[in-house]
């Protein structure tokens, strides 16, 4: 068994023997902080090794996959999150690009501070409160309209004798445990999503949970506001709960001042808090910066400081990604932050490397951002001595030998083989099989490089002529397992639809999102396939690179051989968006 499915197995056991004693015995022993690294730390290996996610984890049953809920709703739009930022400088970096965006010396900005419990969304039609559903994957969120209904602050309908109601209003807000100074309530997050998912919800319950808006729409457009400030203020007559909190300002001077006093007022709070979200004001701009495919541009979520120790950097090695983007990796005398024992850190790119002045044998800061992924945060140049080593930068892949180069930014270093570089092909396989792919759970990570190291898979058709002989050749793989692979790719080519064929291909820039938007617009392959860039870009959400990209995948020979046998009577992949 592998170090990474051990340490998972680890993980999931003590954070469900947490909840065994949170839940069954009511006898919590850890901290919500000690609880919530433990979470992270799995949902940081689970992303590392996704064949290993299964509906038992701890970080499925709240979050789950939605294909297993048993009650979903698709959200009228997407519940989409933020980037986030941990320095004074990229709050102004960020307020420079939005200006010089808009051309204006200053912009204004909603502040609030950012709730730390479970998202959710909940629907008014004709002022009744229809349906409450949680986040989800930001696409489809569970139904807890019942449990939603007995929180008292959210009321369950809206009446105003003064202004029109809407015919359909849509809140979004976060479900929070109400903290008060003789409450000593461990495992906050964990105990609102546990709640939420209570088939009934018991009186302590009730008193315990918080809500508060932070973001509305009104679909049926009866009402119209241009900030949305305005449109928050406009929602207390309606008796929805605001944060008091929420205040808007017009330089990064007051808004690191706002920054500094919440994090200073953060024990007194009646909710948990982690930073404070920054949104520009004007309806008018969120619109004009749009979204990507996972975050909003118009809004960033600066947090609070995150824990940091000190180390040395014993070597940097080179990581090959799928797209042949090659990542430095700075190996570290290991050290424990919150938890976690720490022994490498990325340096994302060789830009980094520069910026930060870093050599191996560098005595460094390094700090878990979120308090998740590690991150060199300075070096300290002062403990450098004669043993510091310079770091090159490979001119060619460590994997296949490759030429590299830059791309036409000079941001990432490329190998230059393509799918002749074993690294890249073995990461497409990976993704390719993965679960908001083609779902092949039984081709693991390491059973695919064994696949491939042994020539069996050279290409992606390949997967789809496997046979059980091949598989039994591989140490490990006995006759039972591999009849159960072989089933699991049949039933992949009878459950593969269109958003997750496009999304499989690994595109460079095209998210499970951008294939969703794809295929409602084109709604099969073969009208994707012959598409040009000025029609992609037509799809709002597709902008020139991402176009190009797309573009691009199909004008290669060898692609288009490949997406058209997958689709061929050979396959038999019917993709067409229902």
């Amino acid at each position: 068994m592998g170090k990474i499915k051990r340490k998972i197995i680890s993980i999931r056991k003590l954070i469900n023997y947490w909840n065994y004693l949170y839940y069954v015995k009511n006898k919590p022993i850890v901290s919500d902080y000690e609880y919530d690294q433990a979470v992270k730390e799995l949902i940081l290996l689970e992303n590392y090794r996704p064949d290993l996610i299964t509906s038992e984890s701890p970080t499925q049953k709240i979050n789950v996959n939605i294909k297993n809920f048993h009650n979903s709703i698709h959200h009228i739009s997407p519940m989409l999150s933020f980037d986030s930022i941990y320095k004074y400088n990229d709050l102004i970096n960020f307020d420079n690009k939005i200006r010089n965006i808009f051309k204006v010396d200053r912009i204004v900005y909603c502040c609030e501070p950012k709730i730390d419990g479970v998202a959710v969304s909940i629907l008014y039609e004709n002022g009744k409160l229809k349906y409450a559903v949680t986040r989800g994957n930001g696409y489809i969120g569970e139904n807890i309209t019942n449990n939603i209904l007995n929180i008292s602050s959210i009321p369950l309908s809206i009446e105003n004798n003064i202004t029109k109601i809407p015919s359909l209003l849509e809140i979004r807000g976060e479900v929070f445990l109400i903290r008060n100074n003789k409450s000593n309530l461990l495992n906050e997050r964990n105990n609102v999503a546990g709640a939420l998912r209570k088939s009934n919800l018991d009186v302590s319950d009730k008193k315990l949970l918080g809500f508060y808006c932070y973001s509305a729409d009104i679909i049926s457009k009866e009402l119209f506001f241009d900030y949305h400030y305005n449109l928050l203020q406009y929602l207390k007559l309606y008796k929805i709960p605001i944060n008091k909190y929420i205040s808007c300002f017009t330089n990064t001077k007051d808004i690191i001042k706002f920054y500094h006093d919440m994090h200073k007022k953060k024990a007194l709070l009646n909710f948990n808090t982690d930073g404070i979200v920054i949104k520009i004001n004007s309806f008018a701009m969120q619109k004009k910066l749009g979204v990507t495919n996972k975050i909003h541009k118009w809004a960033i979520a600066y947090k609070f400081p995150s824990h940091e120790k000190i180390t040395t950097v014993k070597n940097i090695v080179y990581q090959v990604g799928r797209t042949g983007v090659i990542t430095p990796v700075a190996k570290l005398s290991m050290i424990n932050i919150a938890g976690a024992n720490i022994t490498s850190a990325s340096l994302h790119n060789f830009n980094e490397i520069e910026k930060l002045n870093i050599m191996i044998n560098d005595t460094v800061i390094v700090s878990r951002i979120g308090d998740v992924i590690p991150k060199i945060t300075k070096v300290l140049l002062y403990k450098r001595n004669s043993n510091a080593i310079k770091i090159k930068i490979p001119n060619k892949c460590p994997v296949c030998n490759s030429v590299t180069k830059y791309n036409s930014n000079k941001t990432k270093l490329i190998c230059t083989g393509k799918l002749n570089c074993s690294a890249q092909f073995t990461e497409l396989v990976k993704h390719f099989v993965s679960k908001n792919a083609v779902n092949i759970p039984g081709l693991g990570n390491k059973l695919i490089s064994k696949l491939i190291n042994n020539n069996i898979i050279s290409n992606l058709i390949d997967i789809f002529y496997l046979k059980e002989v091949d598989l039994i050749k591989i140490s490990g793989i006995n006759h039972r397992l591999a009849k159960k692979i072989i089933c699991e790719i049949k039933q992949s080519k009878k459950n593969i639809n269109l958003p997750n064929f496009i999304y499989s291909l690994g595109i460079n820039g095209v998210g499970i999102v951008t294939s969703i938007l794809l295929s409602k617009f084109y709604k099969n392959i073969n009208s994707l396939i012959v598409s040009d860039i000025k029609i992609l870009m037509r799809i709002k959400g597709v902008g020139l690179k991402t176009a190009k990209n797309i573009y691009d995948f199909f004008q290669d020979k060898n692609n288009l051989f490949i997406v058209k046998t997958l689709i061929s009577k050979k396959i038999g992949l019917n993709l067409f968006y229902k």
